[in-house]
């Protein structure tokens, strides 16, 4: 359910919003709504959590073997 939310902003900010959202055909308050979101806890990772699959590294690889021998072997 929406609500009515009251802001006070510079006019200057408001124009530049305004112009900002017919460019982009959309609304002042969606675009306020969507930053708010950004804002909430856990959105980035909620959004990106399981987008990207890591393949399982080749054992045989040359770069493999030699940052193990490196950063882990070595300490």
């Amino acid at each position: 359910m929406k609500e009515k939310l009251t802001l006070t902003i510079e006019r200057s900010a408001i124009a530049e919003a305004k112009k900002f959202a017919k460019q982009n055909h959309t609304s002042v308050s969606q675009i306020v709504e969507d930053q708010f979101k950004r804002l909430a806890p856990g959105s980035f990772t909620e959004r990106w959590y399981g987008k990207f699959k890591v393949p399982r590294p080749d054992p045989k690889d040359p770069r493999l073997t030699y940052l193990l021998r490196k950063y882990v072997h070595n300490r």
